[in-house]
């Protein structure tokens, strides 16, 4: 949902987070756990520009800014970009089709993917609150300029001729979601500001007899897909009946794409908007639908405050507090929590300018095993918190942890200590997680038969130091006051 508005010594647990796992269908399970960049309102030109570097840091994948046309007035606010004025034009603050068009080539040259950020649950809120899209003046655009629009579309008449796409009844009544427990609401109503905002028109998707709205949808990601797109992130999707994504996503693109859902909810299994939301997407759509692990990043927003002991994230899977390995996407920070106001209480240190509990997080999600880890890079004119997320993509210690988690890939993930502040698990034999979220030094002993291996040097991938070797069946680590390590072990020569 994107508005300008909302704009001591342990030892023994032993815990296996394998069995969270599950098959996938279409993508492999290495592709789809590979990290994503979130490139947050940067322009598909710097994106193309930065392909070698981005793929040289470790990602796999590029999520980009909404393909469609929206307003290109104003500062360019990025929440612009959430507001479809057409979605068979790409044209906005970030770019075009031209530009897409050449990042996307420019990525797969190096091996790196590209995902679309899909908004098609409503449209602009603008022209005093029309439902006619695209407006007179667009369609006179269009038709003024048309050498520029022809080689803009993205489906529809390549001639650069479009008429109008929506109307009145291709949208639900003008009602405003008062009551976000009221799951008929939120799926048919509009997302407003305070009165006297008449909100985002919200796109018909519940009448089987009028099927315009989810046919355009359907192009729309076809069409993409065609382009070279190959993930889709669907925004808002709470607002939306499953049945009505599950028609607009075809066969094709569910069986070759790395599809996820943004369905924000306020905990785990045990919560109600889970279970309203959440729950019904995960049990009505195919597995090859994913979704944000919001339930494992309130497990670890908890579990990283005062007076919550660590422990909590030994299994969050068995706890009902993490979506299973194969739907999840995960991520300490999505862009609704620095830039929509009833979000930004989800921030790890709301008004800090950095935060350690959410490096120590960045180290859970990139050193376990299990969901897809999402980085967020914010290039918005309107950057939050002094720019705190800006050119973080490439910043070396998140480099070392990308590089951690990619060696890792494949490798099964067992828990093996856990207490108040500290975590320690291994990834086989190869590597090797330890967090001490607590202000005081923390020592971990665990057995070491059949874990590690013995007199072989691991090197500490997050500070290049080496682990003194482990040379017997006990073994202690010591960790300094809120710090982590990602060991791994050295190839033998």
């Amino acid at each position: 949902m994107t508005l300008r508005w909302l704009a001591g010594s342990i030892t023994g647990l032993v815990v296996s987070l394998a069995a969270a796992g599950g098959g996938l269908l279409g993508m492999g399970a290495a592709a789809r756990a590979e990290v994503i960049l979130q490139a947050f309102d940067w322009s598909y030109a710097e994106v193309a520009e930065k392909a070698e570097a981005i793929a040289a840091v470790g990602y796999r994948a590029v999520l980009v800014s909404p393909p469609l046309k929206s307003a290109r007035t104003g500062g360019c606010e990025w929440w612009q970009r959430y507001q479809p004025q057409d979605f068979r034009v790409i044209d906005h603050c970030d770019g075009n089709r031209d530009t897409l068009v050449l990042a996307i080539a420019a990525l797969k040259a190096r091996g790196v993917r590209t995902y679309a950020d899909v908004v098609v649950n409503h449209m602009a809120n603008e022209r005093n609150g029309a439902t006619v899209f695209p407006g007179d003046l667009t369609l006179r655009e269009y038709r003024d300029r048309q050498p520029y629009w022809s080689r803009q579309i993205l489906y529809g008449n390549s001639t650069g001729r479009l008429d109008g796409l929506f109307g009145p009844q291709d949208f639900h009544p003008a009602a405003c979601i008062r009551d976000y427990g009221n799951a008929d609401s939120v799926r048919r109503d509009r997302l407003c500001g305070p009165e006297p905002d008449s909100g985002l028109p919200d796109l018909l998707d519940t009448d089987p007899a009028q099927s315009w709205v989810n046919d355009q949808r359907r192009q729309y990601v076809q069409a993409l897909y065609d382009l070279g797109i190959r993930g889709f992130r669907i925004d808002a999707a709470k607002h939306m009946p499953t049945g009505a994504i599950k028609s607009f996503i075809p066969e094709q693109v569910a069986r070759n794409s790395h599809l996820f859902a943004e369905i924000i909810t306020s905990a785990g299994a045990s919560s109600a908007d889970y279970q309203q939301f959440l729950e019904p997407y995960l049990r009505d759509l195919p597995e090859s639908f994913a979704a944000y692990d919001f339930p494992l990043f309130h497990a670890l927003r908890q579990s990283f405050s005062l007076g919550r002991p660590l422990s909590d994230l030994a299994d969050p899977y068995a706890r009902g507090d993490a979506l299973a390995n194969n739907r999840a996407v995960t991520m300490v920070i999505s862009h609704d929590m620095p830039y929509n106001g009833p979000f930004r209480s989800l921030l790890f240190d709301q008004d800090a300018n950095s935060s350690v509990d959410e490096d120590l997080a960045s180290v859970y999600i990139m050193g376990r095993d299990g969901g897809t880890p999402l980085v967020f890079d914010d290039q918005s004119a309107g950057r939050s918190n002094n720019g705190r997320w800006r050119n973080v993509w490439n910043r070396d210690r998140l480099r070392r942890m990308i590089a951690f988690h990619n060696r890792m890939q494949g490798k099964p993930m067992q828990m093996l200590a856990a207490d108040a502040c500290t975590l320690l698990w291994r990834r086989q034999e190869d590597g090797i997680v330890a967090i001490n979220k607590c202000a005081q030094p923390r020592s971990i002993t665990v057995d070491t038969r059949f874990r590690f291996q013995w007199n072989h040097p691991y090197r500490d991938m997050l500070t290049d130091s080496l682990l003194p070797e482990i040379q017997g069946p006990s073994y202690t680590f010591h960790l300094p006051p809120r710090t982590a390590r990602m060991w791994v072990a050295l190839e033998k020569r």
